[in-house]
């Protein structure tokens, strides 16, 4: 894997898989609007939840393991040399 920034703590090395309390998330999403698609009968409400779940799958696979930040970001990209300047002075 290679080498990223975190864009919060300025954290560089390796991003840690996300663990399971991560999607946790996802369940009480699903939960909230589950039941009130349940109760409603507005059965497209559960789009929500399936975007949000998609979303979360495909963008966020890795965190910082330093301070938990999603956005782990490449240290070549225009974002990761933001991230570098405005940390590591």
């Amino acid at each position: 894997m290679k080498m990223k920034v975190c864009s919060s703590c300025g954290y560089m090395g390796e991003p840690v898989k996300q663990c399971f309390e991560s999607f946790l998330v996802d369940l009480f999403i699903w939960l909230i609007v589950g039941s009130v698609t349940l109760m409603s009968g507005l059965l497209p409400l559960l789009v929500i939840p399936a975007a949000w779940t998609l979303y979360h799958i495909v963008r966020f696979k890795t965190k910082c393991p330093e301070c938990g930040n999603l956005d782990m970001v490449s240290l070549n990209s225009a974002k990761g040399k933001d991230a570098m300047a405005h940390t590591h002075h």
